[in-house]
């Protein structure tokens, strides 16, 4: 189950129950991606806030004193904005690390590296620049919605790759565009330190809907206690090990808020 070439089991959300009923009366701790998961995608990037009733669960289960962490390919302080919780986030695939004070905390890169990445992202200054997404840990470029953009890219796509591995970039594709992102850090590798500095929590999930939480939901699979949770629109192969659709997510939050979150406060 949730090995990369078939769909991870669904489950619905009557079957919540059941399935964490394993994990009674042990803390947890949810980790969550952003886009795509808690916030609907939308064309302007900056306004991608979570649902209301989303963000009221968040903001509850925040409440209960529950260990919540968001792990993102956004900067991590674009996400507090968008999210404005008191949460820990991991920002940039988690080259960065916001703490719920609001310190940030970012890995260090050779200066070698950074002028790579300086070098290579001139090759996308002919996209119309609201679609470019620069960050420190590498640069982003955004189609959803924009047809021409794909078209631009497809003409060109073969220089760009190219170019992204002689400059040693890792090409990550997602649900709407394409990132060309230094070597350095991963969603898997930020997951796994979250797990090290939560070595007592049971269960840990980590929640994400698209191709860049691959490298998370291997992780999770090594990780006592650890369980990947695919947030899909249309089902897919994952390895990740269930699945729930997007319709879901409240409810699955309402669930962790009523029968698991609460375990925290009475371990």
């Amino acid at each position: 189950m949730g090995e990369m070439d078939i769909a991870p089991f669904r489950l619905r959300p009557e079957e919540y129950a059941s399935f964490f009923s394993q994990y009674a009366s042990v803390s947890p701790l949810l980790v969550t991606d952003y886009d795509g998961t808690l916030a609907p995608f939308r064309k302007e990037r900056l306004k991608a806030f979570p649902e209301p009733k989303t963000w009221s669960l968040l903001k509850s289960i925040c409440d209960s004193n529950a260990r919540l962490v968001v792990l993102s390919g956004r900067g991590s302080e674009e996400v507090f904005k968008l999210l404005s919780l008191p949460v820990e986030i991991w920002g940039c695939h988690g080259m960065e690390r916001r703490s719920v004070s609001g310190e940030i905390i970012r890995i260090d890169v050779p200066k070698e590296a950074v002028e790579k990445l300086e070098r290579f992202s001139l090759l996308l200054d002919v996209f119309p620049k609201n679609s470019v997404e620069k960050k420190p840990s590498g640069i982003a470029l955004h189609w959803r919605d924009n047809e021409s953009n794909l078209e631009m890219y497809k003409k060109i796509s073969g220089e760009i790759i190219s170019s992204a591995k002689e400059n040693a970039l890792r090409v990550i594709s997602f649900d709407g565009g394409i990132e060309f992102m230094l070597s350095f850090f991963s969603k898997g590798t930020a997951l796994q330190n979250i797990c090290n500095d939560n070595k007592d929590s049971r269960p840990i999930c980590y929640l994400g809907d698209d191709i860049t939480d691959e490298d998370a939901f291997k992780t999770i699979k090594n990780v006592a206690g650890g369980v990947g949770i695919l947030v899909f629109e249309r089902e897919r192969e994952s390895a990740a090990d269930i699945s729930i659709h997007n319709s879901e997510i409240n409810k699955f939050l309402e669930f962790w808020l009523n029968n698991m979150a609460v375990k925290r406060t009475e371990y």
